[in-house]
């Protein structure tokens, strides 16, 4: 039976291939546009955790617990709504009881197989991405020549749209329009940045050494998505782990104010940040009254006043069937506010639940790379700065998150540091001799 608290380098050929299979496909379904929210994708991630299950039997007790809170709330959905919504509820808990699968085997390995699958992925797009902007029509020759080329189109308020996917890249319907912007393989720039950033706090929480280069390939390939909320989210966190890293006051402070005075510069500056989010305000009482939603602010108004209309939506949510999840006559408007969808989709027990679960995993992370605490309450608040403007947490990573507390740390063993005692000095120990049983020791942690 596989040892689920060793760490990914101490597992065995078999089980790292397990374990790096359950990560990717993790990803995939989270964010790949040909397999979100495919119930065949769902099903077969779930069959591939359960077979994980089956195969290390790792403990479920605290899988079976939690997943009793989320078949209740089910539920209780399903009582209120009717036997319409049973297939829903089903497909919900089998999302939430594959991401405790997930845990319950992958640890504390998931941070670092996901670290490591994002350093992948953001290294080939933006190698496919930097000669778009630099070449002209490279993009369609990459299109033509790729062996996998899916094109989508959808007809929204009359007019139409065509995105293109060639899996390890995809084109949204605007980046044909001319918003040239890095998507990676996920469905758009701002949710390839979101999933980059979480990689990029996994591993800048877990390792005191932050300026390497796998970090620098995640930045680089963050800073071609000219997404506006991710950049915001990215400023924050670097401010504020710079602020609670350095410990000389007057560093601190004195950078504290370069990034704060250069953020403010690039905001009303830079032409995408400070004027888009502008516009996202100035326009949301028309989109929330002419498109029933399509805009961060326009989304949480409307979702904020929907979940009113009932105490038992405010409770224990609207649910996440198409026809209850929206009020209106329309059901395929878009609402694309991430923390207001959270609250209007399971309610408020559930969404409390998923904050503090979320500020628990980040302090879990601060833990193993023994630095302040603080630090996860600013991991948890650029978490929701990103979900502002995506749905995050409907996706299979985001709810592992959730669970992340829960993984057991890495397994330490007990390791006993012998000193050689040497003839002419039989009672003094030497520097040389705690280093080469440290040493020793470290080894085999």
């Amino acid at each position: 039976m596989m040892n689920i608290a060793l760490k990914y380098k101490n597992l065995p050929f078999r089980d790292k291939v397990y374990q790096t299979g359950l990560v990717l496909i993790l990803i995939i379904s989270s964010g790949f546009p040909m397999f979100v929210n495919d119930k065949l994708v769902y099903i077969t991630t779930f069959l591939y955790s359960l077979a994980g299950v089956i195969m290390y039997k790792p403990d479920l007790r605290w899988v079976f617990k939690y997943s009793s809170f989320f078949i209740l709330l089910m539920l209780f959905q399903t009582a209120f709504w009717g036997a319409f919504y049973i297939t829903t509820a089903i497909n919900q808990i089998l999302l939430f009881t594959t991401a405790c699968f997930s845990i319950a085997i992958l640890g504390t390995n998931f941070i670092y197989l996901y670290k490591k699958t994002l350093v992948i992925i953001a290294a080939i797009a933006s190698l496919l991405f930097i000669p778009m902007l630099i070449i002209p029509g490279f993009s369609d020759t990459l299109i033509s020549a790729s062996p996998i080329h899916i094109s989508k189109t959808a007809e929204a308020y009359g007019w139409e749209s065509t995105s293109h996917n060639i899996f390890i890249m995809n084109f949204p319907p605007d980046f044909f329009e001319g918003l040239v912007r890095n998507s990676g393989p996920f469905w758009e720039p701002g949710a390839f940045g979101g999933y980059l950033l979480i990689a990029l706090i996994f591993d800048m929480l877990t390792t005191k050494t932050w300026l390497k280069k796998d970090n620098i390939i995640l930045v680089v390939a963050i800073i071609t998505t000219f997404s506006t909320t991710t950049y915001l989210a990215f400023a924050v966190f670097l401010c504020g782990y710079a602020f609670f890293k350095i410990k000389s006051p007057g560093v601190k402070w004195g950078l504290m104010i370069i990034l704060l005075a250069v953020s403010a510069i690039s905001f009303f500056k830079i032409e995408f940040l400070g004027k888009k989010i502008q516009e996202e305000i100035d326009d949301a009482e028309y989109y929330a009254f002419t498109k029933g939603g399509d805009g961060r602010v326009a989304s949480a108004l409307l979702d904020l006043a929907e979940i009113r209309e009932n105490a038992f939506f405010i409770f224990f949510g609207r649910g996440s069937h198409q026809d209850t999840r929206v009020a209106g006559d329309d059901k395929e408007v878009l609402r694309n506010n991430g923390i207001t969808d959270l609250l209007t989709r399971y309610g408020l027990f559930f969404f409390i639940f998923s904050i503090i679960s979320i500020a628990l995993s980040f302090k879990q992370l601060t833990k193993i790379g023994n630095i302040p605490s603080s630090l996860a309450y600013l991991s948890l608040f650029v978490v929701l700065i990103l979900s502002f403007s995506e749905v995050y947490f409907i996706f299979l990573v985001f709810k592992c998150l959730t669970l992340l507390y829960m993984a057991p740390l890495p397994n330490r063993k007990r390791v006993r540091i012998i000193i050689d005692k040497t003839i002419d000095s039989p009672n003094r120990i030497t520097p040389s001799h705690l280093h080469t049983g440290l040493k020793i020791a470290n080894n085999n942690l």
